[in-house]
């Protein structure tokens, strides 16, 4: 004979309503917690990217800063290539060939030139202004404009500190000429030689903001979506080392995919001790 209570036994359970009511409910909790989750991580990841980018860029800075508030003075060349064994500084650097801007001849005009290589060189003290203490050279491993549009690593080159020499003393280093050192160097047979450092494995300019043009200044010789290589002269006359160097760059870090990408960039200007 059934008892009340078994009859409640046999009844007891979910139904297969409840079930999935439940199982949705569930499903859309861990839906919202990976969401989050992955939202998470992709910002951990992007602050990680930015600050590794930005660390990489005040290193850069405070570096080219320094060196170039204690350079004599500056080439300034299209590409590392132009640093072979037969180095002319007369030819080979990048000459502005403008004015850029304001063609009318007044206080406006501008001589500007790009180039992805730039020569800081230091000379040695008042009494020898024709020796060197220091080379230093800053450049992209780019060789075409095809390459400067493109990301591409940023390296750094120098010379030994020479000394400063004296009056009555040699400062201890044959000096033959800026061209004979460059010739020397020779970055153009291996840009990654002995001695470079990477500062940055990738790294792009700005946008040249133009309308598609081949040709000469003012507008050239750039065509649509090219970038300008990231060192530039802004001189009020011809001689672009009479003039300022101008940094333009990105550094970039991080992965693409998912956009997950992280980048910062700096204008910066300064002129060489003279």
């Amino acid at each position: 004979m059934k008892t009340t209570r078994n009859l409640r036994l046999a009844t007891s359970g979910f139904t297969l309503a409840e079930v999935m009511i439940s199982m949705t409910i569930v499903v859309l909790v861990l839906g919202m917690t990976m969401s989050t989750f992955l939202f998470g991580l992709r910002t951990m990841y992007k602050d990680t990217q930015r600050l590794a980018t930005n660390a990489s860029l005040r290193a850069f800075t405070a570096q080219i800063t320094k060196e170039t508030l204690d350079a004599s003075t500056f080439y300034l060349f299209d590409y590392y290539t132009k640093l072979d064994t037969s180095v002319n500084v007369t030819t080979d650097p990048i000459f502005p060939t403008g004015p850029e801007i304001d063609s009318a001849d007044n206080d406006y005009d501008k001589w500007i030139a790009h180039g992805d290589c730039i020569v800081l060189v230091t000379q040695t003290s008042l009494y020898r202004n024709t020796d060197i203490r220091q080379i230093r050279i800053y450049y992209r491993v780019t060789t075409n404009q095809a390459g400067v549009n493109a990301e591409a690593p940023v390296r750094y080159y120098e010379t030994d500190d020479w000394g400063e020499g004296s009056a009555a003393s040699s400062n201890g280093h044959p000096f033959s000429g800026i061209a004979a050192e460059l010739s020397a160097i020779n970055l153009n047979s291996n840009p990654s030689r002995a001695g470079t450092r990477l500062l940055n494995a990738r790294s792009k300019g700005r946008a040249v903001p133009v309308s598609p043009v081949t040709g000469t200044y003012p507008n050239g010789p750039y065509v649509s979506g090219d970038l300008y290589p990231i060192f530039s002269t802004e001189s009020p006359t011809s001689t672009p080392s009479d003039g300022f160097i101008s940094i333009n760059v990105e550094f970039i870090n991080g992965s693409t995919v998912n956009n997950m990408l992280s980048s910062s960039s700096f204008n910066y200007t300064i002129s060489p001790r003279k």
